[in-house]
């Protein structure tokens, strides 16, 4: 597997945020966020919207799963799957889209690999893109 071009640049902000169940292993929660996507190489600009749930281990590592609906400058949507491992403040990201955009089409399966972090004081997630090519 190969890093291929950047496709984007990602802000997230946090929308909403509840703790589902704690024990003695961690913690549970359920989230939502927007951002913005200013694309490259191809992939458009836009908003997205998006909600999931994280586990945080007593060891402070989070691991989520997430999904949520790209809508393009143009008006076209795309939907999105993705896990992601943070570990303080940073984290990285598989996620892939769908659409039934013709002229999207070519996003259809395409998998991202994400890095970023968390920036505490402005409450964003900051995120680049690139294409994950297998060979």
């Amino acid at each position: 597997m190969v890093i291929g071009n950047k496709l984007f640049d990602e802000i997230d902000k946090p929308i909403g945020y509840k703790v589902v169940y704690e024990n003695s292993y961690g913690i549970e929660s359920e989230a939502s966020w927007n951002g913005i996507i200013k694309g490259y190489n191809g992939f458009p600009d836009g908003k997205n919207v998006g909600s999931g749930y994280s586990f945080e281990g007593k060891n402070k590592v989070i691991v989520s799963n997430w999904e949520g609906v790209f809508t393009t400058n143009d008006g076209d949507q795309l939907t999105f799957k993705g896990r992601d491992m943070n570990r303080e403040g940073k984290f990285v990201v598989i996620r892939t889209y769908s659409t039934n955009s013709n002229k999207l089409s070519w996003i259809n399966g395409l998998v991202c690999l994400l890095e970023g972090t968390f920036n505490k004081t402005d409450k964003e997630f900051k995120s680049i893109g690139y294409e994950w090519i297998f060979q």
